[in-house]
């Protein structure tokens, strides 16, 4: 079960306003990434760095009583909003979408984007954070022969998250008119669960493990 409160923003007094400002600042900056609007996005604080309490919802999750996450924030190239962090929160629970996502997960979408071919020969990206009707792709790539590639990353990867990539293409191919059979399934990840290589080969999913190795 998870435990909410809500508080309407017009409401807060200012030292609830101050102690509500002073805890998202205080979530280390790999974690939340960029909290203050800019041109783009709207995110949790303003440009004179007040919160945007009556412009946007803003979530804070915390663990024991300490924050440690917000959203809506912008953490490289990967905008997380509310309405999708908290439908991953719902789904997998507190404690398993922190450890899932990790703080590696996002310059793990980075490097994938600025280097594709790393994954296969001719690979170039199409996009990064693309929304679908069924949710967010981390990464779109499209391969040498034409065809679209859905990766989701994971720091750990799991059964839901061969799942997740198959919603998310099938979502990918209603949305954009393209055959199922055009789009690739794949997770890229550090480290995966036992039973998921068959889960991926039942379900026609690449799954692919980085490996680091002195040179």
């Amino acid at each position: 079960m998870v435990e909410y409160r809500i508080f309407d923003g017009e409401n807060l007094t200012a030292e609830e306003v101050e102690d509500l400002r002073s805890k998202i600042r205080n979530i280390p900056p790999q974690v939340r990434g960029r909290i203050v609007t800019s041109r783009n996005y709207l995110l949790p604080l303003s440009r004179s760095k007040e919160l945007n309490l009556l412009n946007t919802p803003i979530v804070l999750l915390e663990r024991d009583s300490k924050p440690v996450d917000v959203y809506p924030h912008l953490l490289g190239a990967r905008y997380r909003g509310v309405e999708d962090s908290l439908n991953s929160i719902l789904r997998y629970g507190p404690d398993q979408y922190l450890e899932a996502r990790g703080i590696i997960e996002d310059p793990l979408i980075r490097i994938i984007s600025d280097c594709p071919e790393a994954i296969e020969e001719g690979l170039t990206l199409l996009g990064v954070n693309v929304g679908t009707p069924t949710g967010v792709i981390d990464v779109l790539l499209r391969d040498r022969s034409g065809r679209v590639v859905v990766v989701e990353v994971e720091t750990t990867a799991r059964d839901r998250s061969a799942a997740q990539v198959c919603r998310l293409a099938a979502g990918y191919s209603s949305s954009s008119s393209i055959p199922i059979e055009n789009v690739r399934k794949m997770i890229v990840c550090l480290r995966y669960d036992g039973g998921l290589r068959e889960t991926c080969r039942g379900s026609g999913v690449e799954l692919y493990r980085l490996d680091f190795r002195k040179v």
